[in-house]
């Protein structure tokens, strides 16, 4: 699940069509701080980040906190399983 600003969106095709509909080309990212801890027994990963991004052209970045949840998937990699992103206006 993908919870950007207000919308949940569900699933990967849902998730691929969101992203798909952000009204930019191109999103720069600039990481202040990242935390990280276990979140279960299987071995899954909660993961919190702040930070800003440029997005196309624009000058002014804008701040973003983004808080996910990493699963193994059995073979040794992980995937995401829960990703909240939010931008601080």
């Amino acid at each position: 699940m993908l919870t950007f600003e207000t919308s949940a969106i569900q699933g990967v095709a849902g998730i691929i069509e969101k992203l798909k509909s952000l009204p930019f080309e191109k999103v720069a990212h600039k990481v202040s701080t990242l935390d990280a801890q276990p979140s279960n027994e299987s071995g899954g990963i909660l993961v919190m980040v702040t930070g800003a991004l440029l997005v196309d052209e624009e000058q002014r970045a804008m701040n973003y906190t983004q808080v996910f949840q990493l699963l193994p998937d059995g073979s040794g990699s992980y995937f995401v399983f829960n990703d909240a992103f939010r931008l601080i206006y």
